[in-house]
């Protein structure tokens, strides 16, 4: 940031100092309400100015350095109609810090947080009450003798609100939504029944499941010609569908529960265990999601057999699904929020 100061003799327009910082923000989504309250949702930020250099004017006395974050808040579509515009984001209770550009240069911290109020306590029956803000640091600087601020506006960030009903372990929260979620499930992560303290639970089995059906769909039960799955990439990733969301999303993860049983129960299916074998048949992509078994119920037939089935070993189907579901819930992905699985080796 320059300091420039014009005049007509001599006529010309001369810096009178400068200003430069390296500026980083540190966003931190919440898990449950504000003070464990039923409405307002927040979000915490660390903020640090690290000046590198101060010269002339901003190191007179008088001169000010003021860092604030701005939030343009909007309600999402389905909110209720109660829903106030200047309650979809707004400053909470650390606004920052105005301080002279020495005592920054001394201490370059800060806070600041953001809050939303939804007009209604998390329910079913009124869905998630997603409001959305774009957020922007900015830095003011007040110079002895300048008639105006001059500001510095940071680089626009997005923070995500909301009050699902149906999350297991925090009704209201936020996360920042400009990166598609990942899951990620190692072929390497077996299970250990031996391990010290008590057996390790892997999950490896679906690893493997899932990462070929990505790698090589083609090979995967059932069969279709030019066979492509979503999940392993963000440009295609896969929809969260909540069956707790409401009577619909119940009825169409069921449904693809239904249609992967009686796939796996075929007479094609391949690998079926004998009556002794501890083995699950487990599905990609899988039943909590809208590309799961029965899409091409709800979507149209193109959606045929477009999903993977294979029996697995029960213990590590059943671990993949908790954590899933506690992922799910710890990272908020809502009703229909993209995401996709991550395999590694």
């Amino acid at each position: 940031m320059p300091a420039i100061k014009c005049g007509l003799w001599p006529p010309g327009c001369y810096l009178q100092g400068t200003f430069i910082s390296r500026n980083t923000l540190i966003g931190k989504g919440a898990i449950g309400g504000l003070l464990g309250g039923t409405a307002t949702r927040y979000a915490d930020f660390d903020y640090n100015v690290d000046v590198f250099l101060s010269t002339g004017d901003f190191n007179k006395v008088g001169a000010k350095l003021e860092a604030s974050l701005k939030c343009d808040g909007n309600w999402s579509a389905g909110a209720p109609p109660e829903a106030e515009q200047k309650e979809a984001c707004v400053t909470g209770i650390a606004p920052g810090r105005t301080d002279s550009p020495s005592q920054w240069k001394f201490d370059g911290d800060t806070k600041f947080d953001l809050w939303s109020t939804a007009p209604k306590a998390p329910d079913i029956a009124v869905g998630d009450q997603v409001a959305t803000g774009l957020f922007t640091p900015v830095l003011k600087f007040t110079l002895p003798g300048y008639s105006q601020l001059v500001s510095a506006d940071g680089e626009q960030g997005e923070v995500r609100f909301d009050s699902a009903a149906y999350n297991g372990r925090a009704k209201l929260g936020s996360v920042f939504p400009d990166a598609t979620p990942a899951l990620r499930y190692d072929r390497s992560d077996t299970s250990d029944p031996s391990a010290p303290v008590e057996p390790y639970l892997g999950v490896a089995a679906v690893a493997d499941h899932v990462g070929d059906a990505l790698e090589n769909p083609g090979s995967t039960y059932p069969t279709k010609a030019d066979k492509s799955l979503p999940g392993g990439d963000s440009l295609r990733p896969m929809h969260r569908l909540a069956k707790a969301a409401g009577a619909y999303e119940l009825d169409r993860a069921n449904e693809n529960t239904r249609q992967k049983d009686r796939t796996c129960t075929s007479a094609g299916m391949p690998g079926k265990p004998g009556p002794d074998d501890a083995f699950d048949c487990d599905e990609f992509p899988m039943a909590s999601t809208y590309e799961g078994a029965a899409r091409a119920q709800f979507e149209g037939t193109e959606y045929t057999n477009a999903f993977s089935v294979r029996y697995v070993d029960r213990i590590e189907n059943q671990e993949a699904g908790r954590r899933l579901n506690a992922w799910y819930d710890n990272d908020r992905i809502l009703n229909h929020d993209p995401f996709i699985l991550v395999i590694g080796d």
